[in-house]
C-alpha cells in the first residue's frame, strides 16, 4: 500500500499508534461531553430550584397580587450585574426583577430556547447578560390566581465556563502527552515483538554453502516461528541435496571426463611428434573418434539428469500404457541382445495405464534392459514381466549375468558408479542412476536383488493409474 512503511514493525508502529490516537481523541470528546453537560446541567438544576423558589412567593393579598421579595433579593440578586438574576412578567408587564439587573427592560428572554418539555411551560437558553457575560436563562410559564405570569431566572456561565475551558486544556495536554507516551510503548512492544524474527533471520544469515548441514531448532522457536523454522528447514534439506548431488556430480564428470580428454591429447600429440603413415593417422583418428562418442554419451546422460532434477519434465504428466512403453525399449534393445545371442522372455500381461512421461518411461526400461544384456553371458537369458496388483504395476527384469557383490549393489543407482566387474565394459555409469531418477519422479521404486555368477533381477514398482488406455498406444504425453 502507497504511504505505508516497508517495514513489518513499522507497519506495525503505524497501525498501533494510529488506532492509540483515534481511541484517545474518541475517549477525549466522549469525556469533555460528558463533562460539559454535567457542568452545564447544574446550572439548569440551580436554575429550576430558584424557579420553584419564586414562584412559591406569588400570592394573592386583598385582591392583589404580591411578591415577597425581601428573601430573594437579599445577598447575590442584590449585587448589580453580579450575574445572578431574575424577572416576573405578569400578563405581559413587569411584576418584579432583582436588583441586579441594573437595568428592568432588559431581556432575559432574547436568546434561543433549546428544545425541551413544552408540558412543563417552560424552556432553557443561552444568552449574554447585562455585563456582557454569557448567561444560562430558564423561562416558566404558569397561570394562577387568575393570572399568566413567566418568570426569567438567569445564571451567569462565566464559571461554569471557565471550568469547562480549563478542563478543555488539560485534555489537549493530556490526549498529545499520552499519545506520545502510548506510540513509545507501542515502539518497544512492537521491537520486543519481532525481536524473535531479527533473532531468526540472524541464524539464517549464518548458514551458507559451507555449513548447509546446519538447522534451525523449531522447538525453541515461539510458536508463531516455529512453523517457518520448519519449512526453512525441509527447504535447506532439498537445497543441501541438491546440492551434494551437483557437487558430486561435478566431481564425477571431471573425473569421467579426465581420462578420455587425456587420451584425445595424448593421441594428437603422438601423431603430431613425426611425419606418420596413413594407417597411423587413420588409427589414431578413430581412437579419438571413439572417445569423443564416450564424452558424448556422457554429456547426453548428464543432461537427461539436469533435465530430471530439474523437476520440469513432470509438468506433461499424461496416461500412457505400461506395457507400449516396454514393448518400445524391448524393440530398441533386440538388436543388442540378438547379437550376443541372447534369449528374450517377455511376458506383459494385461495392459496397465500409468499417468506419466511415456518417453521417460521408455528411457528407465531401456537403461534397465540394456544393462542387463550387457552384463549377461552368452547364450544367456533376459526375462520381463509385468504383473498389475492393485494400485501398483510390478515390472522384473531378470538376466543371467555376472551377478554383483552385496556392497556394489548398494551404490550400483549412483551417478558414474561402476562395479569392479563392469570396469572395462562401455558405458557412462549414469544408465541406472537415470533410470531410478526417472521412477523416483513417476512416484514409483526401483530394487535390486543379486548375487555374484547368478545374474541379477531388477524390479520396478509403479503406481496404478485407473483409466483404460488402449493396447498398443504409443507412450508419450
Amino acid at each position: 500500500m502507497r504511504g505505508m512503511p516497508n517495514s513489518i514493525q513499522g507497519r506495525l508502529f503505524l497501525s498501533i499508534v494510529t488506532f492509540t490516537s483515534l481511541l484517545f481523541i474518541a475517549v477525549g470528546v466522549f469525556i469533555y461531553r460528558e463533562v460539559n453537560g454535567i457542568v452545564i446541567g447544574a446550572v439548569d438544576r440551580t436554575l429550576h430550584s430558584k424557579v420553584q423558589v419564586i414562584t412559591g412567593l406569588l400570592h394573592e393579598e386583598d385582591h392583589t397580587i404580591e411578591l415577597e421579595l425581601e428573601e430573594v433579593v437579599s445577598g447575590e440578586y442584590s449585587i448589580p450585574r453580579s450575574g445572578h438574576y431574575f424577572k416576573v412578567m405578569m400578563n405581559g408587564k413587569l411584576l418584579a426583577a432583582s436588583p441586579s439587573l441594573v437595568n428592568d427592560s432588559f431581556d432575559l428572554g432574547a436568546g434561543a430556547p433549546e428544545p425541551s418539555d413544552e408540558e412543563l411551560g417552560e424552556d432553557i437558553s443561552t444568552s449574554v447578560g447585562p455585563a456582557g457575560e454569557p448567561i444560562r436563562v430558564l423561562r416558566h410559564n404558569l397561570s394562577a390566581f387568575g393570572m399568566t405570569f413567566t418568570v426569567f431566572v438567569a445564571e451567569s456561565l462565566s464559571d461554569s465556563l471557565d471550568m469547562i475551558s480549563t478542563f478543555r486544556r488539560f485534555l489537549l495536554l493530556v490526549i498529545p502527552s499520552g499519545i506520545v507516551i502510548a506510540s513509545l510503548i507501542c515502539l518497544w512492544i512492537a521491537r520486543q515483538s519481532l525481536a524473535p524474527l531479527a533473532i531468526f533471520s540472524g541464524r539464517i544469515e549464518t548458514i551458507t554453502h559451507k555449513n548447509l548441514g546446519e538447522r534451525i531448532d523449531a522447538e525453541s522457536e515461539t510458536r508463531e516461528l516455529a512453523g517457518l523454522a520448519g519449512s526453512f528447514n525441509k527447504m535447506l534439506d532439498r537445497l543441501q541435496k541438491v546440492f551434494e548431488s551437483e557437487k558430486r556430480l561435478i566431481a564425477d564428470a571431471s573425473h569421467e571426463l579426465k581420462t578420455p580428454v587425456s587420451v584425445i591429447k595424448v593421441q594428437c600429440d603422438v601423431v603430431l611428434q613425426r611425419e606418420r603413415t596413413p594407417e597411423e593417422y587413420i588409427d589414431a583418428i578413430q581412437t579419438i573418434r571413439t572417445v569423443s562418442d564416450t564424452i558424448s554419451m556422457i554429456v547426453r546422460d548428464l543432461l537427461s539428469l539436469a533435465r530430471l532434477d530439474s523437476g520440469v519434465f513432470s509438468q506433461g504428466f499424461a496416461v500412457v500404457s505400461l506395457n507400449a512403453c516396454i514393448g518400445r525399449a524391448l524393440d530398441m534393445t533386440k538388436p543388442f541382445a540378438e547379437k550376443r545371442h541372447l534369449q528374450v522372455i517377455a511376458a506383459l500381461g494385461d495392459d496397465v495405464a500409468i499417468l506419466g512421461n511415456g518417453e521417460s518411461l521408455t528411457e528407465a526400461f531401456l537403461n534397465i534392459l540394456e544393462n542387463g544384456v550387457k552384463y549377461n553371458r552368452e547364450y544367456g537369458m533376459l526375462e520381463i514381466t509385468v504383473v498389475g496388483s492393485g494400485a501398483q504395476a510390478v515390472v522384473s527384469i531378470k538376466d543371467t549375468g555376472v551377478g554383483m557383490e552385496k556392497e556394489d549393489q548398494a551404490r550400483i543407482f549412483d551417478r558414474f558408479y561402476r562395479a569392479d566387474t563392469a570396469r572395462n565394459s562401455d558405458g557412462t555409469g549414469l544408465g541406472l542412476s537415470i533410470a531410478k531418477a526417472i521412477i523416483d519422479a513417476h512416484g514409483g521404486a526401483i530394487t535390486l536383488a543379486s548375487e555374484p555368477g547368478k545374474g541379477a533381477t531388477f524390479t520396478v514398482i509403479l503406481p496404478v493409474n485407473h483409466h483404460t488406455v488402449e493396447k498398443g498406444i504409443l507412450p508419450g504425453a
